[in-house]
Formats: C-alpha cells, structure tokens, sequence
C-alpha cells in the first residue's frame, strides 16, 4: 500500500468542497508512522509541525541532533533552515519601510553606494527582494574563484568586498528574475546601515518580537549555539558534513521548529498583536515572477499556496502554507538524504486531499502537427533561445533521427505523426519541428510538467576551415581575480586551466566553449575578428569579462 493510501485511511477528510473547508486534524498515529519511512531512531533527525487556524495541532521529532553523543532531537534542538531564512531578512525591510527608514522604490546604492556605482539603471531595494536586480550570485562568483565557499572563513564584508569589484549586471533590473544570495546580503547589510546595530542584533530583537527566542543567526563559525543539531551525510557511514561560512542573511538562521511554528501562528491569525496587518499581509504577497518577500507564491488547480525550501549542506528545511484553508506545514532536520519538500507536500496532499503534489500543466504537444517531407530536412544545430545557449544538434544514423547534447548520451526521436517526433528514453516528452526550410526554422520541446522550450535553427559552421587555436591564450578577470588559460588539444577539446586546476572543455560552435555543465564560454573578438577576450556564464552568473593577456 502506498503511503498515500496508508494516510488516507488514517486522516479524516471532510467531505464538502476542497476549497471551501478547512483542513481535517492530523492524526498522529499516522503521521509518525510516515515519518519514520524516512528518518529513525538511529539516524539524523526529521522534525516535522503542522498549524491550522493559528494553533499547533502536530509536533514530532525522529532522530538524533548529534549522532556522536546520540542526543535526541526535541522542541529545544536547533536547525540551520538556510534559505528558509530570506522570509525574515525581507520583514526586517518591511518593518524599517513601515517606521519610515527607507522605502522599497529607494535605489538600494542610497544606503551602499560604494556597490556598482557604474551602473546607471535604477536597482530598487524591492529588486533585491525580488530577486530582479540582476545582481550576479555570490556563491557563484566564489565558485568561479575556484573555492567552494561553504568551507571558507568568509564573513558579509567579504561577500560585500566581492560584490564591491563587479562592474556588470546578469540582466536589466526588473526585466527577468534570477535567484542569487547576492540580493540578500546586501539586503542585510542595508539593514545594518540603516538600523545603526548589525543585523543580527537587529533580527533578534525582531524575533523576540515574533516570539522566537531560540532563534539566532550563525555570525561566527566557532560561536556556540545551545542546542545545535549537527549536519550528517550517509557517504557509506555517517559523517558530519563540513561547513565554516559566516555568511548570513541569505542563509545560516539557526532555529527550532517550535519557533518556526510559532511564526506561522504569527501569519495565520495576522490579529495585529505582534505585526501591523497590512505589513504581515504585504509580506505574503507577489512582487514579480512568482516570488513575494522571501517565499514563492503558486496555485495549485485553484488552490493558492505559497513555500520556500532551504538547503545547506546536510541541513534541509520547508514551509508550505495554504492560506485559504489556514493550514502551515513545517519539515526541517539535518539529514542531507531527506528530502523536505517531498514530505512537506506528501502531508498536505494527504490532508488537503489532493489527487497529486503541485505540478504546472502544460501542452504536451502542439496544437497543430506540421509536415515533414524528409528527415534530412531537420538535420543540423539548434540553439536554445533567451537564456537558454544549450546547443542541439540533431543527427541521421541508419535512418533514425537522433538528438545529441553536450555531456548527454545521444537519444533517438521516434516519429509520431509528420513533424513531431518523441523522445525514446525520455517519457512524455516530445519534440515539433516548424518553419522547415525556412530562415527561422526551429524545434519546440514539450512536455506536460515543464514549459515548452524552442530552440533556433543556426549555421552549421565549417570547423575544418576554424582555426582552432584562435582561441588559445591567458585571459583575466579583474572582478574575481581570476585567471583563465586555454590550449587547443585535439577533436574539438581545449586543456582549460582556471587558478592553476585543468580540466577539459568542449567547442560547441564557432567561438562557444563549455566547460562540463557549470560553465559557457563565448570568445570576444574585434573588428579584425581577433579574440581580445572572453564572456563566461552560468545559471545565476552573466556576461562575466576576461580580457586576453
């Protein structure tokens, strides 16, 4: 039986309209044995609350906080909730607008001028919270570096030294959303300037206010902490997974559950006895791109329900609230194999009757199915467009059309019906060729749980006629202090040492590089057409300049 159909049978549901009642009481029976399908007496601890109509009506904790002293994980045990954290870094914000400190429209550089002074598009403060700004992600930056930055004794004012050096942008302010931890160490280090105390004196006083008096953020590595719960990975036997990062306000909140809980009764009731109501009610609404001050806001099928999920290391947290049927959900514990979302969104499912966890419906195919006459016609290289530079080439073996990526095993496309073929190894998903034969001929990708994706049709470069080593060269990046060298090998390969570490990199297309799944590298030429530098990007990082040596 499943543990959908187990908790079933155990909960009550009501049996009017889904969304016009509330939600039925969880049974703890039921419950407990759910989590115990994940976390035990011997392992790391899951710690899991439930509060409905402003009361707690489920508390449960499994496992241990510190596996070396085996030390039970109870309603005093604290856990680093990571990201989970931003919902309060952007109410501190919120209370400062509301006493008349700042306001969200503020330029953010009115209080940090010294950040991209050089950029004269606007960068609000609501940018950061939204994630809008455009501002590259710092752990990204330290990663470019070459250093993995949870293992560095690095505190805000180095992140604010990094981010001092920056001199672009991954995009226009308020054009596109990009999450990046970047936007919210600044947004504590405004806090700082504006409150007059450091931020983590400030957020204190701010969660004594909320109740939360076990609820401190992690300022320095060595600091201790009553209570901590210590971070494990399963590597074939327990280990403490390692982590020595001072950074804060995007991150690094140690709390219980019990406090956390205590927040969620704070937003549920909104009366005005700790928070005014139109600042809580603020705080829980969208800014832009489905995101709202620290917490994403979704619909499920009608169902409105905002979340955040939180992860460092070993640490792993959610929250999940259905505000219409006044129901929070709480999953947090310091087992890097538990997955908290999931869970989070089992109970609810369990609970809300729902027939299945939140996924997006999309078209699973076009509309209409265009023709296709030969597959020779589809053959050859297509980019993906908007951010998206991932480069498809699509290949003929033995009269089968195959798609081939960068790092992926190829996959051959089985025909459906004229231009729309399916993917052999990939379930559902499907792929439509239009304008064939055309200047802009392209592919779309579909599948019902993501959104359709086109990729372009580009020019199929003669690399016997490239001359490979064009490329050769040491560049250098001011921002990060980094230094990149390439070496043309052979078969399409570059030697790529970045800070003295080599590893291989491949040329995709004519001036386009990659370097594993982290890095696209796009050579920058002159007039002459002679390389003078290079552009290099990520997911969370853009347009990053290494000038040729």
């Amino acid at each position: 039986m499943t543990t959908h159909n187990i908790l079933l049978t155990l909960l009550l549901f009501s049996t009017t309209h889904l969304f016009s009642q509330r939600a039925p009481q969880p049974d703890r029976e039921a419950l407990s044995k759910f989590l115990y399908q994940h976390a035990g007496d011997e392992t790391p601890a899951l710690a899991v609350g439930i509060v409905q109509n402003g009361e707690i009506t489920y508390e449960e904790y499994v496992g241990y906080a510190n596996l070396e002293h085996k030390v039970k994980a109870d309603k005093n045990t604290r856990f680093n909730i990571a990201s989970n954290c931003k919902q309060y870094t952007a109410l501190s914000i919120l209370l400062l607008a509301e006493e008349g400190k700042l306001k969200l429209d503020d330029d953010f550089r009115t209080y940090l001028p010294e950040i991209l002074p050089n950029i004269s598009d606007k960068i609000t403060i609501r940018d950061l919270i939204a994630h809008t700004s455009g501002i590259r992600e710092i752990h990204s930056l330290y990663a470019l570096q070459g250093y993995d930055w949870y293992e560095l004794f690095i505190d805000n004012g180095d992140a604010i030294d990094l981010l001092k050096r920056q001199k672009g942008l991954n995009f226009k302010p308020g054009t596109a959303f990009t999450y990046s931890n970047s936007n919210y160490i600044l947004l504590a280090e405004i806090v700082t300037k504006v409150s007059g105390q450091s931020f983590a004196k400030y957020s204190k006083k701010m969660f004594e206010r909320l109740g939360m008096p076990d609820t401190d953020y992690l300022t320095n590595h060595m600091s201790v902490i009553p209570h901590r719960s210590r971070p494990y990975a399963n590597w074939g036997s327990w280990r403490e997974y390692p982590a020595v990062t001072e950074l804060h306000g995007d991150g690094n909140l140690f709390t219980t559950l019990r406090d956390q809980l205590r927040f969620e009764q704070v937003v549920q009731r909104n009366d005005g006895s700790v928070l005014s109501k139109a600042l809580l009610t603020q705080s829980q609404q969208e800014i832009a791109f489905d995101y709202s001050y620290g917490l994403e806001v979704k619909d499920l099928n009608g169902l409105p329900y905002t979340y955040h999920d939180g992860s460092f290391g070993a640490y792993k947290s959610t929250f999940l609230r259905f505000p219409t049927k006044d129901l929070s959900i709480v999953v947090t514990g310091n087992n890097s194999g538990v997955p908290s979302n999931y869970l989070a969104w089992q109970i609810a499912t369990d609970m809300l009757d729902l027939k299945a966890a939140p996924r997006a419906s999309y078209p699973a195919q076009p509309e209409k199915i265009g023709s296709l006459k030969n597959i020779q016609q589809v053959l050859g290289l297509y980019q993906g467009t908007g951010d998206d530079a991932t480069v498809i080439r699509i290949t003929e073996r033995e009269g089968n059309l195959y798609r081939e990526i960068y790092q992926r095993d190829p996959d051959r496309l089985i025909p459906q019906q004229g231009a729309l073929f399916a993917y052999e190894n990939i379930k559902g998903l499907n792929i439509h060729f239009t304008n064939i034969g055309q200047p802009d001929q392209q592919f779309t990708l579909y599948m019902a749980t993501q959104a359709p994706t086109t990729y372009r049709k580009i020019s199929d470069e003669d690399y016997d006629g490239f001359d490979k080593t064009e490329l050769n060269g040491t560049f250098y990046n001011d921002e990060t202090d980094t230094e990149i060298i390439l070496e043309f090998r052979e078969d399409d390969t570059y030697a790529l040492t970045k800070n003295g570490r080599t590893r291989e990199a491949k040329l995709i297309l004519k001036d386009y590089i990659r370097m594993l799944s982290a890095y696209q590298i796009y050579a920058v030429r002159d007039q002459a057409g002679k390389v003078i530098g290079l552009n290099v990007n990520n997911d969370r990082m853009k347009q990053v300049e290494f000038k040729k040596r």
